[in-house]
């Protein structure tokens, strides 16, 4: 309905197409760690993976939005497997799966699901706020069945590190941080802006107080400041301070990577 087509590729399209659509998620999704030549290569059969790991040749299909341009693309594959009366067990995992925005996920989502003799998709490793439970006719049909915390971020250069981050409002903090490891600690002014930001090291009173590692979760926006001075985690110095970090942190979506580091 939104003008846009499913089509299969192969791997030498997905080296070509690949970088550019995980460029494009990683600009837009909050989490997600870079994706170098070899990682394509070794993914499409190219290069040698793991040791322990036999190569199967998966399917690939991207999305091409209505004006043709690639909004989505899909690595998976099927099992064979039929029961005692010769009907389909089939299974459609999913390796892989980038959408850039709603429709591109939805056209994937219902290829996949609609695949003659599949009886049963696994979805992969998906980010916690997954539209996929809800694009189903019945939410209930969608069920978790592993969770894993593998994502992580240890900041060393907070300055550098808040300065590369983007900003959906436009505010000003005085941020006391500290790091028991003496890598990371000190005083530093935020000023972030939906055009950029600037973080430098100020000797200016400290709106809040906290430590390296709570700054790493509402780095990646999936934390409330509200939640870390519940928890004794964080301090309030000037009043009104939570309330303004909490919508300068503050991301569209909850952090999520696709990837295993």
């Amino acid at each position: 309905t939104d003008g846009g087509r499913i089509e299969m590729v192969d791997g030498a399209d997905v080296r070509k197409i690949g970088p550019e659509v995980h460029g494009a998620l990683a600009a837009r999704q909050p989490g997600v760690v870079t994706r170098d030549e070899r990682w394509w290569r070794q993914r499409t059969g190219a290069a040698p993976s793991s040791a322990h790991e036999k190569w199967t040749e998966p399917f690939y299909v991207v999305h091409r939005a209505a004006d043709g341009t690639v909004d989505g693309l899909m690595t998976y594959g099927t099992d064979d497997k039929w029961g005692d009366a010769k009907q389909p067990l089939n299974t459609a995992s999913v390796r892989d799966m980038i959408a850039l925005n709603p429709a591109a996920e939805r056209a994937l989502w219902h290829y996949l699901c609609s695949i003659d003799w599949v009886t049963a998709v696994r979805s992969g490793y998906r980010a916690p706020d997954a539209l996929l439970p809800l694009l189903l006719p019945d939410p209930r049909a969608a069920r978790m069945v592993t969770h894993a915390d593998w994502l992580w971020l240890r900041m060393l250069d907070v300055p550098r590190a808040l300065e590369a981050r983007t900003y959906g409002v436009e505010a000003s903090l005085v941020l006391e941080v500290r790091d028991d490891a003496g890598l990371a600690g000190g005083r530093f002014l935020l000023d972030a802006s939906t055009s950029g930001a600037r973080c430098v090291p100020t000797t200016r009173s400290a709106d809040l107080a906290l430590d390296v590692a709570e700054l790493a979760t509402l780095y990646l926006g999936d934390e409330s400041v509200r939640r870390l001075l519940d928890l004794g985690r964080a301090e309030e110095l000037r009043a009104g301070a939570a309330t303004t970090a909490d919508a300068v942190f503050r991301t569209g979506r909850r952090p999520w990577c696709p990837d295993v580091f």
